[in-house]
């Protein structure tokens, strides 16, 4: 074989090991020229053929730095690629995000609406519940109010003095306080029914019941004990307290007679007067001043009596 055929069979090796990918070993090529040689390269020595081959291993390494120098090139715009294509995902993902943040912060705002709109109603709700319950409880102050006081004089009635009896003496025991009572009766009431009517006698009870609340204290009660008898409950006084209160009443009431259908009506009074014993309750306290009461009408009328 000339040197000339063997060069050319070196190149051959060369591009086959290339088109086989295969490393340009000495192993390698060897093989493959002998492939290519047939019968004459079965007779080549190795010497040869390494010859040959080291020859063209510059070239053969040229080409594969070469190849080396595109794929690396190629692996790094791949690579860069690869990096705007995570960017251009990323930029993706966050769009998408954004979306579902914005269609979340759509809903968030929607269910604060409706919240707004519920507490506002719930508000409204209140305010107007507030308002009936104000109205109730006035309503329920009137009826009691109603249910204590006598519907003519405006004075508290019998159910009513119970339980305001029954406290000032609870308070008078607790405190070492002084505590009386005044029993006053219309004198001549009948009279005043059967001459005038009965109109005049419910005038006559009204103007009676003024007059004493111009007399008495705010902290003074007044009570419609029953008919034409009316029951002062005087907290923190005593007897001489007592007879204070009746004889200024007895002037107010000698100086103001009722008028009624153009005529007056001259008015007087009868009393019986107690202060609180410490053995005794509130109806024994009222006994007695009704007792000193009907001594006093006994004896005229149109003055007082005080109790033992």
């Amino acid at each position: 074989m000339t040197e000339h055929t063997a060069a050319q069979l070196a190149r051959a090796t060369l591009h086959r090991l290339a088109r086989l990918e295969l490393p340009p070993t000495p192993e390698n090529y060897t093989r493959i020229y002998r492939e290519l040689a047939g019968a004459e390269g079965s007779m080549l020595s190795d010497e040869l053929a390494y010859d040959a081959c080291a020859e063209l291993l510059p070239v053969a390494k040229a080409l594969v730095a070469a190849i080396t120098d595109k794929t690396d090139q190629l692996a790094v715009s791949m690579g860069e690629r690869s990096r705007e294509m995570e960017s251009s995902v990323r930029e993706l993902n966050r769009a998408t995000e954004k979306e579902e943040i914005r269609q979340v912060l759509v809903g968030i705002v929607s269910i604060a609406n409706a919240i707004r709109s519920t507490v506002e109603d719930s508000r409204a709700d209140l305010v107007s519940t507030s308002e009936t319950l104000k109205n109730i409880r006035v309503d329920l102050q009137q009826t009691r109010a109603l249910l204590h006081e006598d519907h003519l004089t405006g004075a508290q009635n019998r159910r009513a003095m119970d339980a305001i009896l029954a406290q000032e003496v609870a308070r008078a025991r607790a405190h070492h306080g002084k505590l009386s009572v005044i029993m006053m009766d219309i004198d001549h009431f009948k009279t005043v029914n059967d001459t005038y009517g009965h109109d005049a006698g419910d005038n006559l009870l009204s103007h009676l019941a003024f007059i004493a609340r111009s007399v008495l204290r705010e902290s003074d009660v007044l009570v419609r004990y029953g008919g034409e008898e009316f029951l002062l409950i005087l907290p923190d006084s005593d007897m001489e307290g007592a007879r204070f209160v009746i004889e200024r009443l007895n002037q107010v009431i000698h100086k103001s007679p009722l008028i009624y259908d153009g005529k007056k009506i001259a008015v007087t009074c009868s009393a019986g007067l107690a202060e609180l014993k410490d053995s005794e309750n509130g109806h024994a306290l009222i006994l007695r001043a009704d007792a000193v009461l009907y001594e006093a009408k006994r004896e005229g009328r149109d003055r007082y009596k005080t109790a033992d």
